[in-house]
């Protein structure tokens, strides 16, 4: 691993070559750049034990890959979707809580 890796306070993407993250039972999720197109949309994972997140996921095919790394099942796209008063806010990101099934 470089200094440059040892300096980032989470793992971008799913390319790090790192140790698999703990197991947690939830999970937030923070969407950003929610006002461009979902192609644009990147991803922010957060366990309720660290402040700083955990991945940068992409895509949602990333944030997929991030959640099962977890043992969670990724909601469907729409989960992340805006809701119509987010939207009417125009509000630049979002929030979503995941959880492991029990």
């Amino acid at each position: 691993m470089n200094q440059k890796q040892l300096e980032q306070p989470y793992k971008e993407g799913m390319t790090g070559g790192t140790e698999p993250p703990p197991s947690p039972s939830f999970v937030w999720v923070v969407v950003e750049e929610v006002h461009k197109p979902r192609t644009e949309w990147t991803y922010r994972t957060y366990t309720l034990t660290e402040d700083e997140p955990d991945m940068l996921c992409r895509s949602y095919t990333e944030l997929c890959a991030c959640l099962h790394t977890y043992g969670m099942t990724p909601p469907p796209p729409d989960y992340f979707t805006p809701t119509p008063e987010e939207q009417a806010k125009g509000v630049d990101s979002i929030v979503r809580g995941v959880m492991r099934p029990r």
